[in-house]
């Protein structure tokens, strides 16, 4: 297991292939699990970094708090203690609000950014009736864990099954946002040859 301790949490992560290094961070209540169906596509021209955010999969939360910024943060204390210089930067979802936070804060610390499904007006209220509706309560870090598997039918099991300690850890990231089942289930063609 690799992990590396940054901003008082310890960060799981996996690196997959050689080349230009890439970053992709997965979304809200899953793990970087998701990336897997992905890697044989990017691994013959990058070097894939996979880390579990703080809270998510195998990466510990000892504070219990988590905010965009944070996770930013444990994003360039992971890219400048692996060495990387400027990497491509890609996430889904929350993946992808991280990455913008990472763009804002530390705007040297990665080349390009690759954002997809993100949602930079959380307060929109829109935004805030939506998270409430998933969440079950008007507070983010105080969810209805039951509402919440309830909300999400069959694929709660999904979601947990991609978190190393399953439910416990699941539970963490409260204020995380689903991601779309179709993105994890649509087929994928072969992955092209070597």
């Amino acid at each position: 297991m690799t992990t590396i301790d940054v901003n008082g949490a310890t960060i799981y992560y996996e690196e997959h292939g050689a080349g230009e290094p890439l970053v992709l961070l997965h979304g809200g209540l899953i793990s970087s699990a998701s990336w897997e169906p992905e890697l044989p596509y990017l691994t013959g021209e990058f070097r894939v970094i996979t880390p579990d955010t703080r809270g998510h999969g195998r990466s510990t939360n000892p504070s219990g708090k988590l905010t965009y910024p944070q996770l930013a943060d444990d994003v360039a204390a992971l890219i400048g203690e692996l060495g990387l210089d400027r990497p491509i930067v890609g996430g889904y979802s929350d993946g992808g609000q991280i990455a913008l936070e990472l763009g804002v804060r530390h705007p040297e610390g990665a080349r390009a950014l690759i954002v997809a499904a993100a949602h930079p007006e959380m307060t929109a209220p829109a935004m805030t009736e939506a998270a409430a509706a998933l969440l079950g309560s008007d507070d983010p870090n105080a969810p209805d864990i039951e509402h919440v598997e309830a909300f999400l039918g069959d694929f709660a099991e999904l979601i947990k099954s991609w978190h190393a300690s399953g439910e416990p850890q699941c539970h963490l990231a409260p204020a995380a946002r689903p991601p779309d089942a179709r993105t994890h289930r649509r087929p994928y063609p072969a992955p092209p040859s070597a």
